[in-house]
């Protein structure tokens, strides 16, 4: 009877059961009893049975398999007991495809819990019962997992490789260490580079529009070589710096040397120059981590307020040697007047006629000639020319129609290359790359050229020490224009009656000869006789040293150092309208040595240079010492103390000389000496303002050196695989606030939290779809440190005063003790979920409050207008969401769809300030205009329609009795407000489509909420609104303008101006024409917002084995298009809606990528 109960059958369907309720669920449902040590099956979980009239024996043997434990049958009782085998020690390290340690990653023995966790250097050890057909399981987060067969060696080196399915992001950089994305608690998000690659864009910048939730990037202009505008959360600062911190491979890119944009011939440079990653090749970018949160950036101090963005750049190979290159080749489209919303040559001529015919005046007689209709009709009211000759020349400028677009622009050709080489062993690995590029802009003359270099080596001596040393370096030429020469905003703006090769007279005035009243003036030779240009070299290098003293503890050492060189230069010579107007007062070669004129000229020969030289040069050493102990397999411990010491010194020189001939060898003439000097008319002090800028020369001399010293630490705790609590802390000092001893430190702190609850065991059990849902909160303070400001009285010491003969000091900041960090609290809370391993969702919410540095009105006793001072709140709090999944994943096509958006609402706290009803009609940025409202806000006028018999504007709430009119009336009493200039809304759409071998992609972002006000159509009139020059062109709208009674009802264009203008007044007691009023009116509001496709991709991947055949690793073909299109409102005509005065061109390019 014994003997055959072991042969009873049963049925058994268990999941996930500990072995000793198994156990008993077996001797409740048949008649053996077990016995066995609790010690021994304690650790043994997770077993899953399913039998179908199974006998105990079989059942027991699926239970027991790959455990230590074995069972005799005795009768009716059955003894579970250990299985008496000899034990083998396995041991060896686990690296990724670069030959790094992988700490934390885990073999396990296939069918047990047992296995263990490798340490900080990638080494791990266990030991085990030896049994037959041993199966081991290395796996790592965001690696491909590897099962190797046991073959009785007892040391296993493994190298994992990157998962195909999971995102590389699961091990994330952040603040000095990388951390398993399962440990995290902060906001970070994590792109690739290869998935945001844009051929046409040189930067990385560039091509993070739209890519990531909460962080806003604005294109500023249409000319390669300009860095584009990025936020991230909104502001929260007010007077400092607004940009978010650059890092990368761990370090901290300082702001490069600013310009001293006081002069005309600077505004175009200022564009040009770069900013701290120009030099950076994104084909050398792995990935690019955008941390938000303060849990994220604490650990980076005062200079992280804004947020930060790391970029890790790739690593090198332990694989065979490598070659890569790729290929780009750009055709950009040229701009035509279909996108803009200006008169031909007709519609001028006509509304030239109609406006004499209204009565518009003209601030001054209009020039005889006949290049224009004003000039024409000049001519033959005076009589100089015959009414045949009138109509004549009149026919030829209706049909000019010169098209300034083909003349002034091009479709720019550009193309890149890079060509990588790696390779190594498990000794030592290294990669080097080269890359050069060469962009044209639309505008001819705006170029840009960079080439750059790599070289990464990687070494590891002995077992337990790994050597990264890197060098970097770039040369970057980019060229523009002088200050007053604008290639687009020329064709946009002048009149296509004119013929190009002309030199027509144009207005102008010479301080030392009332006589001069126009001068010839030609674009093209404006062009052609002036520039600007910025050249500049990077070299850096990098040591990284990390020594694993021990299995749960290791030592890392950081040092680099940067040396950045640029000049910059922009020029006018002697050939252009510039310097004949500004210095000599004649057309260049119009009159002999002789004459009054030549004598009158400050530069007879000779135009104007601007040189601006800077240098600098930068270190950062940081010491970190780290801890990371698992436990189990379950619970983890890491903790991170260090130090960092940065130094950044700053050398400049702006110079201004005169005399710049650049076509004779660029040689300098002497402009006039004083005592040759004779003006015609007036004296040298009537203009000494020039005499003062020739002699003087506007020399300036930057020299300034910047230390930090900063010591943080950082903890985290895993418990369970389910429960994380971090902290991260960081002290920055500084000695700018040495007054107040309470303020000369400024410690930046963060803690957080989060709860895995998908690792729960009841959600495992009844909601296994849900294959990760995880909560995070955190919470922390950080400063910001405003780099020109200082609690002490700051005396600016200037030359000499011309009425005292004394040297001169001005004050430019009175003392304030009590001047201090600007400090921002912020939380954060976040659910990521995922759902069937397909769907990946992230919510964050977020709320700032930041104590901001403003300014504050002072009395007119203090001898200052203002001082800055604590206490600008500014509140800032917002929704993000991701959303990241693959509907479809087959073997020969797949479907990938990527979704962000992010609302940011931002208010201002209360101020002192008096605000004036400019700063609210041009919201002014860098004060608080009004409490509870956006920073961004601004105001307008309230449009009341056109009067019906006179065609001029009406408005509201201006209309109010005299006695209440005064300077100090709140301009919100009638001023409506218009909406913010920053979009509270933003979003990207990202889809990719694979067939086989070819993958189709595009990529979208939207901004939605902001508001704009339109160039108005009146823009080329004068500041008393006399006609526009003759040369100018004019925006369309005025042909649609109320010209009759009844026009009233279906256009907002006022009627044109005419001599007997009336004026408006003012509830703050100001009068202005009507015009202006109604160009600052809500009728000339539009809502900013947009929808860009901003790329469209088609690749072809040719196969492994055909690429094997012609002995090639991998060979692919790329076609991209960007800028495809805009959808916005249709009152821009044309216009960008993101950059308002011009459109960024549509951009073809065609690629290859060959690998060997």
């Amino acid at each position: 009877m014994i003997q055959a109960q072991d042969n009873q059958r049963i049925s058994v369907d268990l999941r996930e059961e500990t072995l000793e309720s198994v156990l008993w669920y077996l001797q409740n449902r048949t008649k053996f009893i077990f016995m066995y040590a609790t010690e021994d099956i304690a650790n043994i979980t997770d077993i899953s049975v399913r039998a179908k009239d199974k006998t105990i024996t079989e059942i027991l043997d699926e239970c027991l398999e790959g455990t230590n434990l074995t069972y005799e049958i005795s009768g009716s009782a059955i003894v579970i007991k250990k299985r008496k085998t000899d034990k083998i020690t396995i041991s060896g390290w686990i690296r990724d495809t670069s030959g790094e340690a992988l700490p934390g990653a885990t073999v396990s023995v296939r069918g047990s819990k047992q296995g263990a966790i490798a340490g900080l250097d990638g080494h791990y050890t266990f030991s085990i019962p030896a049994q037959e057909g041993l199966i081991l399981t290395y796996s790592f987060i965001g690696m491909e997992k590897k099962t190797v067969k046991y073959t009785g060696k007892r040391t296993i080196n493994v190298t994992l490789n990157n998962s195909s399915n999971t995102e590389i992001d699961e091990v994330v950089v952040t603040g000095y260490q990388n951390i398993q994305r399962r440990d995290l608690v902060g906001s970070i998000t994590t792109v690739k580079a290869k998935d945001i690659i844009m051929p046409s864009y040189t930067t990385i910048d560039q091509m993070l529009q739209g890519r990531v939730a909460g962080m806003v990037v604005t294109n500023t202009s249409s000319r390669v070589g300009t860095a584009p505008k990025i936020q991230i959360r909104g502001t929260s600062t007010l007077l400092g710096n607004q940009d978010p911190l650059w890092v990368v491979d761990g370090i901290i890119q300082e702001d490069p040397l600013e310009l001293d944009a006081t002069s005309l011939m600077t505004n175009d440079l200022k564009n040009i120059i770069g900013n701290q990653i120009s030099w950076l090749n994104p084909a050398d970018i792995e990935s690019i981590s955008i941390l938000k949160d303060a849990s994220a950036t604490a650990i980076y101090g005062s200079k992280a307020s804004n947020g930060v963005i790391e970029i890790t750049t790739k690593k090198n190979t332990t694989d065979r040697l490598s070659v890569n290159y790729t290929s780009n080749f750009i055709i950009g489209t040229r701009p035509n007047y279909d996108q803009f919303n200006y008169m031909n040559s007709k519609e001028r001529v006509l509304f030239s006629q109609e406006a004499f015919n209204w009565g518009t005046p003209y601030s001054a007689e209009p020039i005889k000639q006949m290049y224009t209709y004003e000039g024409l009709l000049n001519m033959y009211l005076s009589h100089d020319i015959s009414s045949e000759e009138f109509l004549a020349q009149r026919n030829v400028l209706e049909t000019q129609n010169t098209d300034w677009f083909k003349l002034l622009t091009r479709r720019a050709f550009s193309h890149n290359h890079n060509l990588s080489v790696s390779g190594g062993t498990n000794k030592y690995s290294y990669s080097a790359s080269m890359g050069y590029s060469k962009s044209e802009g639309q505008e001819i003359g705006n170029d840009s050229e960079r080439m750059t270099g790599r070289l990464a080596i990687t070494i590891r001596p002995v077992q337990k020490l790994t050597i990264n040393a890197a060098i970097n370096g770039s040369v970057n030429t980019n060229k523009g224009f002088a200050g007053g020469v604008n290639p687009l905003g020329y064709a946009t703006t002048t009149n296509r009656s004119i013929d190009p090769d002309v030199y027509y007279q144009m207005k102008a005035s010479y301080p030392y000869n009332e006589g001069v009243r126009s001068l010839s003036y030609n674009f093209i030779n404006e062009r052609e006789n002036s520039g600007s240009k910025s050249a500049s070299s990077y070299l850096s290098a990098s040591l990284d040293l990390k020594w694993n003293i021990l299995d749960w503890l290791t030592y890392q050492f950081t040092g680099g150092y940067s040396d950045n060189n640029s000049t910059n230069e922009a020029w006018e010579s002697e050939r252009t309208f510039y310097i004949a107007e500004n210095y000599r007062g004649y057309d260049f070669n119009s009159v002999s040595p002789a004459s009054k004129e030549f004598k009158a000229a400050l530069l007879p020969f000779g135009g104007e240079l601007f040189t601006n030289n800077t240098h600098q040069y930068s270190y950062n050493i940081q010491n970190k010492l780290q801890f990371s102990k698992a436990f189990n397999d379950e619970n983890r411990l890491n903790a991170l103390v260090g130090m960092e010491l940065r130094s950044t010194t700053n050398k400049g020189i702006n110079n201004t000389v005169w005399g710049y001939v650049p076509d004779r060898g660029e040689v300098i003439t002497s402009p006039t000496t004083l005592q040759a000097f004779e003006p015609i008319t007036g004296s040298q002090n009537s203009g000494w303002g020039i005499l003062q800028r020739i002699y003087d020369g506007g020399w300036r001399k930057v020299n300034t050196t910047d230390n930090f010293f900063s010591v943080f630490a950082t903890l985290a705790y895993s418990f369970k695989n389910r429960y994380v609590i971090n902290a991260n802390v960081r002290n920055d000092a500084s000695n700018r606030f040495g007054q107040d001893t309470n303020h000369r430190i400024d410690p930046t702190y963060s803690f957080g939290f989060s709860w895995r609850a998908s690792e729960e065991r009841f959600m495992r059990k009844y909601v296994g779809w849900i294959t990760n849902l995880n909560f995070r909160g955190t919470y922390g303070i950080q400063g910001n440190a405003l780099t020109r400001l200082s609690p002490d009285l700051i005396l600016n010491q200037g030359t000499v005063a011309d009425l005292y003969n004394r040297y001169q000091s001005t004050i430019s900041q009175i003392p304030n003790p009590t001047l201090s960090w600007e400090r921002t609290k912020s939380w954060n809370f976040g659910i990521d979920l995922e759902l069937f391993n397909l769907f990946n969702m992230n919510l964050e919410y977020y709320t700032r409050r930041s104590n901001a540095i403003v300014e504050l009105d002072l009395p007119y006793e203090y001898g200052i207008s203002s001082m800055k001072r604590n206490g600008g709140i500014i509140h800032n709090r917002g929704i993000e969401y991701t959303l990241t999944f693959t509907p479809i994943q087959k073997r020969d096509y797949a479907l990938s769809v990527s979704l962000n958006a992010s609302k940011n609402w931002n208010e201002g706290g209360h101020t002192d300030i008096e605000v004036k009803a400019s700063d609210f009609l041009n919201g002014r940025s860098d004060i608080i205009l009004k409490q509870g409202y956006p920073l961004s806000s601004f105001w307008s006028y309230s449009f009341a329609g056109l009067n019906g018999q006179t065609g001029e504007p009406q408005f509201n709430l201006l209309d109010i009795p005299d006695d209440q009119r005064s300077r100090l009336i709140d301009p919100t009493t009638y001023l409506v407000y218009s909406g913010q200039r920053d979009p509270y809304f933003t979003g990207g759409l990202s889809l990719s489509f694979r067939y086989k071998s070819l993958t189709l992609n595009s990529s979208f972002s939207l901004l939605l909420g902001n508001k704009k006000r339109l160039p108005s159509p009146y823009s080329q009139f004068s500041s008393s609104y006399y006609m526009p020059d003759p040369y100018t062109n004019i925006n369309r709208d005025l042909l649609n303008r109320w010209k009759e009674p009844g026009d009233e009802a279906h256009t907002i264009i006022p009627s044109l101006p005419k001599g007997n203008m009336s004026l408006i007044q003012l509830p703050n007691g100001e009068s202005t024409f009507k015009i202006p009023v109604w160009e600052q009116s809500d009728a000339m509001v539009v809502s900013g917002s947009f929808l860009r496709c901003r790329n469209i991709g088609l690749s072809w991947q040719m196969k492994r084995e055909w690429c094997e055949k012609i002995y090639m690793k991998n060979l692919s073909l790329n076609f991209n298009m960007d800028n495809i299109f805009v959808i916005a409102s249709k009152r821009f005509n044309g216009f960008d809606p993101e950059i308002s005065n011009s459109v960024l061109p549509r951009n073809y390019s065609l690629g290859i990528n060959i690998g060997f």
